[in-house]
């Protein structure tokens, strides 16, 4: 039966959207201008360690722990039909997966507010 799976549909939808709403509150601190974008000479959020920064490494260290699990189930000898191994698959897909995914969006703020806010250092 698929139980390890739908278990961990369940804790990754309860984790992921604690982890995107600690992010995503941090929208309030962003200055925006006329048309709606990011305002990177007003805006120092995307300079300093945040919120979003601690979500990223508690993502990463998550997905490691579930990576650990995996492993440590394999050893002893489960296989796919094994509960805790569907379990384990899907957390560390879904969490490897996210964790990417926010730390190439916070590396790509950063890089994109360098370039607006010191551009004429790079001509």
């Amino acid at each position: 039966m698929a139980l390890g799976w739908l278990i961990s549909t369940i804790v990754a939808v309860i984790l992921g959207t604690t982890f995107a709403t600690l992010i995503l509150t941090m929208n309030k601190k962003v200055v925006r201008d006329k048309r709606g974008d990011i305002d990177f000479h007003k805006s120092d959020i995307y300079f300093q360690w945040t919120r979003w920064d601690y979500v990223i490494v508690a993502a990463a260290v998550y997905t490691f722990l579930c990576i650990l699990g995996l492993f440590i189930f394999l050893l002893r000898g489960d296989n796919i039909d094994s509960p805790w191994i569907q379990f384990f698959i899907h957390q560390t897909f879904v969490f490897s997966l996210i964790t990417f995914v926010w730390f190439t969006t916070r590396i790509a703020y950063v890089f994109k507010g360098i370039k607006e806010r010191w551009s004429d250092e790079f001509n």
